[in-house]
């Protein structure tokens, strides 16, 4: 074993060897610790070392290790305060609803299924929102329902397509997201399900007791088929990294919190992809 290291260290070099035995890991450069921010939202930059980011394959499962996005909490480490999946290292999250005072905001890289692949960290700041919008008043005009206008249930689509959905009786708002729940107010999940693509069980390198979008605690924030948290009704879809054949599409109503809405039946699409 000692010989074999010892080869290995010479053929690649030293530095090479430990950048690739070293797990994965992220951390955030701004906001800094202790600072001020002040405007309408929260400018965020990362750094990672050890994993390349990508969304290309989100929601799949057979994938390779090494490979997927981060997630972004905010006051919290579960699902109910995540503000959603990110594949650049600079984004912005919406101050929206957030009071005056001290924040937390945790980030922790996520494979393609969701599943936690590093370990969380975080950085407290002050925030002096200038210019944020006020929290919306609960709707309650009757029960929200969710269907698919296009494409047609049993349609051949490519692989880049846009999901039109009609909503009724919910608003969609990804400022929300990851804060308290409003009656009325919300986004849409979008699942899809394919096999080979993700019917096999998603590695999970660490545990983050996080709550699955089912409400139960689970070892990672397990999604599998998730392609999308989106907060709009014509949604481009891309599944270019998939395989041609039958696939299910399921749109859910989810509260601010990501839980699905009470009495919202989902909207499922069955397509073949070309």
């Amino acid at each position: 074993m000692a010989t074999a290291l010892a080869l290995a260290v010479g053929a690649i070099g030293f530095p090479a060897l430990a950048s690739m035995m070293a797990p994965p890991s992220i951390s955030i450069v701004a906001p800094a610790a202790g600072a001020t921010v002040r405007g309408s939202s929260i400018p965020l930059r990362v750094v990672i070392h050890n994993y390349r980011l990508e969304c290309t394959n989100i929601g799949k499962t057979n994938v390779p290790m090494g490979e997927g996005h981060y997630h972004v909490m905010v006051d919290g480490m579960d699902m109910a305060h995540l503000v959603g999946p990110f594949c650049s290292s600079s984004i912005e999250i919406p101050g929206r609803g957030l009071a005056a005072g001290r924040h937390t905001i945790t980030v922790a890289l996520a494979t393609d299924a969701h599943a936690m692949a590093s370990m969380p960290t975080s950085v407290s700041f002050n925030y002096q929102p200038v210019g944020t919008k006020p929290l919306p008043a609960p709707v309650r005009s009757g029960k929200p329902t969710v269907s698919v206008l296009s494409p047609r249930n049993g349609a051949s689509v490519g692989k880049h397509f846009t999901l039109a959905l009609k909503v009724r009786n919910f608003h969609l708002a990804c400022s929300l997201e990851g804060k308290r729940d409003i009656a009325g107010w919300g986004h849409v999940h979008v699942m899809v399900q394919q096999d080979g693509e993700t019917s096999a069980a998603p590695s999970t390198p660490l545990l983050a007791m996080m709550k699955t979008p089912m409400g139960m605690k689970a070892a990672g924030m397990s999604m599998p088929g998730m392609v999308g948290m989106p907060c709009s009704t014509h949604i481009p879809i891309d599944l270019s990294s998939w395989h041609s054949g039958p696939a299910t599409i399921l749109v859910l109503l989810a509260n601010d919190d990501h839980m699905p809405t009470m009495d919202a039946a989902p909207a499922v699409l069955h397509v073949n992809i070309r």
